[in-house]
C-alpha cells in the first residue's frame, strides 16, 4: 500500500518538473516583467505638494487695463441709452448727472432742473454752450458769474464745474439778471431782491467773537443777537438811537453789517464758494407730467439722460 503511493506521488512529481522545464522562458519572462513593474510605474503617482512662498497679487504693470480716452469712453453696454450707440456718447458721460426735475409750476414757483458733476481732483469741465433737450424744446447753458463782486464789478465767464458741483436751472428770470455761483455771504442778497427761490442764508455772524462787540451797548448787543443769518439791521431801529455816544456806536457797528462787509471778511476763506450754481434761464421746456431730458455737449455727443 505504502509502495503504490510512493509511485504515485513520484509520478506527480515528475509530471511537475517537466511542465516548469518546458514553460521555464515564459516564467522567466513573466518574473523580469513584474521586476521592471515594480522599479517603474507605467503611470506616475499624483502627490499634492503645497507651495512654500505665498502668493503675490499681479501689479498694475503687469495686468494690462485699457485707458479711458475722450473719444471711446468705458461705459458698460448696459448703460448706453436706448437710440444711441457708444460713438455718440460724450467724454463726459456720468461725470455730469441730471439729479432731479421739479416740472410742476404753481403759484410764481419756477420748474427746476438739477445736475452735479463727479469728476477728479484734477479734471474740470466748461458747460457753458452745452444744451438741454426735452420733448418740447431746448435750452442752452450760458455764462455766469463766479465770484459776486460787493463792489458789483465782475465779468461773465464760462461756467467750469470741478469736484462736486450742482447746477440748478430755474425757468423763470434772474431778478439781478445774472447767473451766478454761491457763497458764504450770498444771502444777504435776499434783503434787496426777491430771489424765486430764496438764496440759502447761512451768512457768517457779523462778529468775530463776543469780544468785538462787547463795548456796545447792552440793548445794541441784544439786537444784533436777535439778527438773524444773512439779515440786514432795521431801518427803524436804526433810527430809534439817541445822539449819544451808546446810540452813536450802535449805528456805527450796524452800518457795517452787509454783503459788503461779509465779502471782504471772508473772501478769502476756503470754503467761501459754494458747490452750487443757480441760472435762470427765462423759459420753460419741461413738461410738467412725463418727459425725457437729455444734456449734449459742444460737440453734440450725449452727457446724460433722465425720463421721468
Amino acid at each position: 500500500m505504502n509502495f503504490t503511493k510512493t509511485i504515485i506521488f513520484l509520478i506527480i512529481a515528475a509530471g511537475i518538473a517537466i511542465y516548469v522545464i518546458g514553460r521555464a522562458p515564459e516564467i522567466m519572462e513573466g518574473i523580469k516583467k513584474s521586476s521592471e513593474t515594480l522599479k517603474t510605474p507605467s503611470k506616475p503617482r499624483v502627490q499634492t505638494v503645497f507651495p512654500q512662498t505665498s502668493y503675490i497679487a499681479p501689479s498694475f504693470q503687469s495686468v494690462s487695463v485699457p485707458l479711458i480716452t475722450s473719444t471711446a469712453p468705458q461705459i458698460p453696454d448696459y448703460l448706453i441709452p436706448s437710440g444711441f450707440m457708444r460713438t455718440q456718447l460724450s467724454p463726459y458721460f456720468n461725470k455730469v448727472q441730471i439729479s432731479s426735475v421739479s416740472s410742476y409750476v404753481y403759484a410764481d414757483n419756477p420748474t427746476i432742473i438739477g445736475f452735479y458733476s463727479s469728476l477728479s481732483k484734477e479734471e474740470s469741465i466748461n458747460i457753458t454752450g452745452w444744451k438741454i433737450k426735452s420733448n418740447h424744446g431746448e435750452l442752452i447753458i450760458p455764462q455766469g458769474v463766479e465770484v459776486w463782486e460787493s463792489s458789483g464789478a465782475f465779468s461773465k465767464k464760462d461756467i467750469i464745474l470741478s469736484g462736486s458741483n450742482y447746477v440748478n436751472i430755474y425757468s423763470n428770470k434772474s431778478v439781478v439778471n445774472e447767473n451766478f455761483r454761491l457763497n458764504k455771504c450770498i444771502g444777504y442778497l435776499n434783503n434787496s431782491n426777491k430771489f424765486n427761490p430764496l438764496l440759502y442764508q447761512n451768512c457768517p455772524l457779523p462778529y468775530k467773537d463776543r469780544a468785538e462787540i462787547a463795548y456796545l451797548s447792552g440793548d445794541c448787543q441784544n439786537y444784533i443777537f436777535s439778527l438773524g443769518n444773512c439779515r440786514l439791521p432795521d431801518v427803524n431801529f436804526y433810527n430809534s438811537f439817541p445822539g449819544t455816544d451808546e446810540g452813536n456806536a450802535c449805528r456805527s457797528y450796524l452800518s457795517t453789517i452787509s454783503y459788503g462787509s461779509c465779502f471782504q471778511n471772508h473772501r478769502h476763506d476756503s470754503d467761501f464758494l459754494s458747490n452750487e450754481w443757480r441760472i435762470w434761464v427765462g423759459e420753460n421746456i419741461l413738461d410738467s407730467q412725463h418727459d425725457r431730458l437729455r444734456i449734449f455737449d459742444k460737440q453734440g455727443l450725449l452727457v446724460d439722460e433722465y425720463i421721468y
